[in-house]
């Protein structure tokens, strides 16, 4: 279930090209140091599954100095980790498609633990020698995650039956609600409690700490757009009805804020970096889009309705929210329409595949089999709903045709509850299975089960691995 947080014991020692003449042990870290001509090499272990490898010569032409850090991370298949965050005392360094970063430090006295964070990996922390090239090995982590929903969050009792499941399962994390409508938590964001949306269900406070004493990786999920209790409240901030003049809303009669109104992104964003202050690791955003339900010729967004503005927009609200949750160590993910995934433009929501994934760090598509049509997925021969493994593997596939190279980011939610149309069977805990087999096949960053908290397909998932 929970990854184990390892330090690898190496012996250190140097040796010549013929013997070995000394090994000394250091402490609970050991390095190897081995002569090769003129240069050295330290191998540190990590603390949490990493190995880092400190040359005294730098395999690049970058100008060193007695306070700079730099190096190259790569995964335990020697490829390079781009977008991973390092981090010495107060600065930052993201590195290149090639792996490589460089860090300075302003004073000798600062801090000298490195930290270095990369979506799908293990984080390591670590005091590496300053002017060395280091070659860091991150080691991949899959977050398997259940949902805990408001109802749940508010039972006593309701989270600890998903610890309960993560403690005898593989799963590893949770996704917690903290905003859908009102916020769920005692939030001190000022906009929203200016609206009067806060509306405490749980104390956020004791789950993180609980969820922590157990391991588990926590999720704050986030619905952003579809926001009716502001709407209500702030309709200068609405989407408006071209025919009442008040506001417009979806078929099922929901209002929505206008994703155009930067005013509504910077709340949005502090709300996301006060989660993270109390401790979530990630977060993760759900209705990042416009309305897709409803008639939307009556729909009035104060500027012109296209294909691009929409998309800027989404992408814009979402590039600054990576811009400030990823400084912090947090991760940032997204819901996307599944089918969003396998085209390559926005989908009247203004969710575009392409221009999204450089922001995130999990892409978590929605690939629920019931939600696509007969002829959509060419590997099933009827509807998908009857062909879970074959959907969820191709959806995969096609997304990284779409976008090659994002492979790494992939996190999708997968089915665990039944559709409520009549000619689409129920769901069981083989088809959950053949989910996850497919994601897994494929070679996903973990994956996500959307369904009732209350009734997780517990059947379905592999016992927890004691490592």
């Amino acid at each position: 279930m929970k990854e184990s947080s390892r330090c690898a014991a190496l012996a250190l020692g140097q040796w010549s090209r013929t013997s070995l003449i000394l090994a000394v042990l250091v402490s609970t870290v050991a390095i190897a140091a081995i002569a090769i001509g003129e240069a050295s090499a330290h191998r540190i272990s990590g603390d949490t599954g990493s190995s880092i490898l400190v040359n005294s010569e730098s395999e690049l032409s970058i100008e060193r100095d007695q306070q700079t850090f730099y190096g190259v991370i790569k995964d335990t298949a020697a490829m390079p980790i781009g977008g991973a965050l390092v981090q010495l005392g107060g600065r930052v360094a993201i590195s290149g498609s090639d792996g490589v970063f460089k860090l300075h430090q302003e004073t000798h006295n600062e801090p000298r633990e490195v930290f270095v964070a990369a979506a799908g990996y293990q984080e390591s922390r670590f005091t590496p020698p300053l002017n060395r090239w280091a070659r860091i090995q991150l080691e991949q982590k899959a977050i398997k995650a259940v949902y805990a929903n408001g109802e749940l969050l508010a039972t006593p009792g309701g989270i600890e039956r998903l610890i309960a499941i993560a403690d005898t399962t593989e799963i590893n994390a949770i996704v917690l609600d903290i905003k859908e409508n009102t916020i769920f938590y005692d939030s001190q964001v000022a906009f929203f409690r200016d609206v009067g949306s806060i509306a405490p269900l749980f104390d956020v406070r004791q789950a993180l700490e609980l969820l922590k004493t157990h391991g588990i990786y926590t999720i704050a999920r986030m619905v952003v757009f579809q926001d009716p209790f502001v709407a209500e409240a702030r309709p200068d901030l609405a989407v408006r009805d071209e025919l009442t003049g008040g506001l417009w809303r979806n078929d099922y009669g929901v209002a929505w804020v206008n994703a155009f109104e930067e005013e509504l992104w910077s709340p949005n964003i502090e709300l996301a970096l006060e989660a993270v202050g109390l401790g979530f690791d990630e977060i993760q955003y759900d209705y990042v889009r416009f309305p897709s339900d409803g008639d939307l010729s009556r729909a009035n967004f104060g500027r012109e309705y296209t294909a691009e503005a929409r998309q800027n927009a989404i992408t814009e609200f979402v590039k600054r929210s990576y811009e400030q949750i990823q400084p912090t160590g947090a991760k940032l993910a997204a819901d996307l329409f599944g089918f969003v995934t396998l085209v390559d433009d926005e989908q009247f929501i203004g969710q575009r595949f392409k221009a999204l994934a450089p922001y995130l760090d999990y892409i978590c598509m929605m690939i629920y089999p019931s939600h696509f049509i007969e002829g959509n997925i060419a590997s099933a021969p009827g509807h998908p709903n009857d062909y879970p493994y074959e959907t969820i593997l191709e959806s995969l596939q096609r997304a990284e045709e779409n976008v090659p190279g994002s492979k790494a980011k992939f996190r999708p939610w997968l089915q665990d509850f039944d559709y409520p149309l009549p000619d689409l069977r129920g769901y069981t805990p083989a088809d959950v299975r053949a989910q996850i087999d497919a994601a897994e096949e494929f070679g996903t960053a973990g994956w996500m089960l959307w369904g009732d908290p209350f009734n997780v397909s517990i059947t379905a998932l592999a016992p927890e691995r004691v490592t």
